[in-house]
């Protein structure tokens, strides 16, 4: 479904988004457009309690880049807007070619992400409520550091930045565990939370379960490829944005019944080569996936669906959190990404190596050609793919598709 931008009037969208008597009702309407099964329902509800919050003029706005804990969040009842989940969406809905084009009014250069161009797009044009508060981490994504500044600039919003140190030591770890526990005592005195740390205690329950229902999902898809990774890519909205609250939990424990009974019924894809999947994918519709199908091949992992975190410690929570910031094995550096791609070859079986390099995206793309480097040295096959998350005019899908043809015909 395609909508025509330039048709919707902003302002009054807003008003409609503001008016929490109607969600019912529109939770209705999309349950019987989209017809989804009981996962999906939970990140719909996820989806419009998030709108409903951040569209609510009593409400504060927060916007936060992606690895931004959101277990703080939660516990303060925010429902934290990040461009990568915005910007999925809109080109889920084949919209954003309108949007970027108006982004690039305030950002004259295309070389950064189109996930933040698109942000400032949607801004700009009046279809996001305008911060109150910016967080953002400066690492991994750089673009975040850049693209909030400016929205901050144009657009109000108290703008935070905690500095991840690139040096995986105790004293580190210390030094962004303050960072992170400051920026929670500030959120929580401006917005008046009542016993925040008790609140921060069961969002850090519900964020450690859920990691376990992830980690249990991981395990039976070494065994099987019962659901192709395509659809993974499309759950990171909820990896990114739903751990510490009951949505995370709920949607990957329904996620993870369904594949167990999947592998229990003795289900297959019929797979004949199993891929590694490392970046994101493009939110846009494609076809580029099915070619992959038609043609045997199939994500049996992806690089953002890793536990790479330890359990987290409620008594010290905020230093649970910051070894996971620092310790971080999603776009690391070139030897840790090498290093954990090595091991998912051999827990996954793969058969070959796919690197998605995303236009403008420099912790993901910049070292894509030593990494390849480095696996074929190993004699594991791996292909790099140009194209782009949310700008489809980026991603040459016919170029691709002959250049996968010849490497799935050297798999073994």
């Amino acid at each position: 479904m395609k909508i025509d931008v330039a048709k919707v009037n902003p302002n009054y969208l807003k008003k409609i988004l503001s008016q929490r008597y109607l969600y019912p009702l529109i939770y209705g309407v999309l349950i019987q457009a989209l017809r989804p099964d009981e996962i999906g329902k939970v990140s719909i509800k996820f989806a419009l309690d998030l709108v409903k919050k951040n569209f609510n003029p009593k409400n504060k706005v927060f916007y936060i880049n992606v690895f931004t804990p959101t277990e703080i969040f939660f516990p303060l009842g925010v429902f934290p807007i990040l461009p990568e989940v915005v910007s999925g969406v809109t080109a889920n809905f084949g919209i954003s070619d309108a949007i970027l084009s108006e982004s690039d009014e305030i950002v004259f250069s295309k070389d950064l992400c189109s996930v933040h161009r698109n942000l400032l797009g949607l801004i700009k044009m009046g279809f996001l409520p305008n911060p109150d508060y910016i967080l953002t981490l400066d690492k991994p994504c750089h673009s975040a550091v850049h693209s909030f500044y400016l929205i901050s600039k144009f657009y109000g919003g108290d703008y935070h930045i905690i500095d991840i140190p690139e040096e995986k030591s105790e004293k580190n770890i210390e030094y962004v565990a303050k960072k992170l526990e400051e920026t929670f005592i500030i959120f929580s005195k401006e917005l008046k939370v009542k016993n925040p740390y008790k609140k921060l205690d069961e969002a850090i329950d519900l964020s450690n379960e859920t990691r376990k229902y992830l980690i249990e999902i991981n395990e039976i898809r070494k065994k099987r490829v019962v659901i192709d990774g395509k659809n993974f890519l499309g759950y990171l909205g909820m990896i990114f944005s739903s751990f510490g609250s009951t949505y995370g939990r709920d949607f990957f424990k329904l996620l993870r019944d369904k594949l167990k009974n999947l592998y229990d019924e003795g289900y297959e894809l019929p797979v004949k080569k199993r891929l590694y999947w490392l970046h994101l994918g493009p939110y846009f519709k494609t076809d580029f996936f099915d070619y992959l199908n038609q043609k045997g091949a199939y994500i049996a992992f992806e690089e953002t669906s890793n536990v790479y975190w330890e359990e987290f410690d409620k008594n010290d929570p905020f230093k649970s959190l910051a070894k996971k910031l620092i310790n971080y094995k999603i776009f690391p550096n070139l030897e840790e990404r090498y290093k954990t791609t090595l091991k998912v070859v051999d827990d996954y079986k793969i058969d070959g190596v796919v690197i998605f390099n995303q236009w403008g995206c420099r912790q993901g793309a910049g070292s894509s050609y030593l990494l390849r480097k480095k696996l074929i040295d190993s004699d594991i096959p791996c292909i790099i793919i140009d194209g782009d998350l949310v700008d489809e005019s980026n991603f040459p899908k016919e170029q691709n598709k002959t250049r996968v043809e010849g490497f799935l015909e050297i798999l073994k």
